[in-house]
């Protein structure tokens, strides 16, 4: 009986840690909004997948196309726990554009769009 009463105490203080550690969770892609955007902001044409990784860390989602890849981070604060699916991403993402070789050509939707439009979507 008594290792009941000692894991009781245990159990319920867990649950409070957990519980509460769930409104300090890091945004979607590792990093808060603010973090991300400044670390962007540092990001040029030409860098590597590495370096662009070192500088924002992990992207909330990637997309693979036969001419490269996009990361998309998360940089703006809006959306719930679908806001990859709620279709807001030009709200909430931040698109940044790699070729076959893993550099950087640009970032940002405009610079996303007119890629799609000019490679196509063809996904491997």
């Amino acid at each position: 009986m008594k290792a009941k009463w000692c894991i009781a105490p245990l159990l319920a203080a867990l649950v409070m840690a957990l519980s509460t550690s769930c409104n300090t969770l890091p945004s979607l892609g590792g990093n808060s909004t603010s973090k991300t955007n400044k670390a962007l902001m540092g990001m040029s044409v030409g860098m590597n997948k590495s370096q662009v990784y070192q500088l924002a860390g992990t992207a909330a989602k990637i997309e693979g196309y036969d001419w490269g890849s996009v990361w998309f981070y998360k940089t703006a604060t809006g959306g719930g726990v679908n806001v990859l699916l709620d279709g807001n991403e030009e709200e909430n993402f931040t698109p940044v554009v790699f070729d076959n070789s893993n550099r950087v050509t640009g970032y940002g939707w405009k610079f996303y769009s007119q890629t799609i439009r000019d490679y196509g979507t063809g996904q491997f």
